[in-house]
């Protein structure tokens, strides 16, 4: 199920390992912040129901600060190049902002 998601939280967890472009679909690294009613990173249920909201496959990779997280985001959105799945996680109201890690893009 492409909204499934592979999370690890930020304390005491390893990262997953990335995940697997689905054929005809797109894969980049995101930078998410979370609502400013989430102290600390969403707990696996979280993150499990706003990737399955967006339709998007999420894998956590790091933490950059309290409220900001690195994911890898997966989708099915080949020909948009991921657009379109980012602005699907941007419409969550538990997402405060998604940005594309452009420094961990391949060119």
């Amino acid at each position: 199920m492409l909204g499934s998601i592979v999370v690890a939280a930020c304390t005491g967890r390893t990262p997953a390992a990335e995940p697997v472009t689905p054929a005809g679909g797109c894969s980049i690294r995101v930078i998410v912040a979370f609502s400013p009613e989430m102290a600390h990173a969403p707990d696996d249920s979280v993150l499990k129901d706003v990737a399955h909201g967006a339709g998007v496959e999420l894998v956590f990779v790091r933490t950059i600060a309290s409220n900001l997280h690195v994911f890898t985001l997966s989708a099915a959105d080949g020909e948009s190049g991921c657009h379109d799945a980012v602005v699907r996680l941007r419409r969550d109201v538990r997402v405060r902002s998604v940005d594309i890690d452009t420094r961990r893009q391949h060119h």
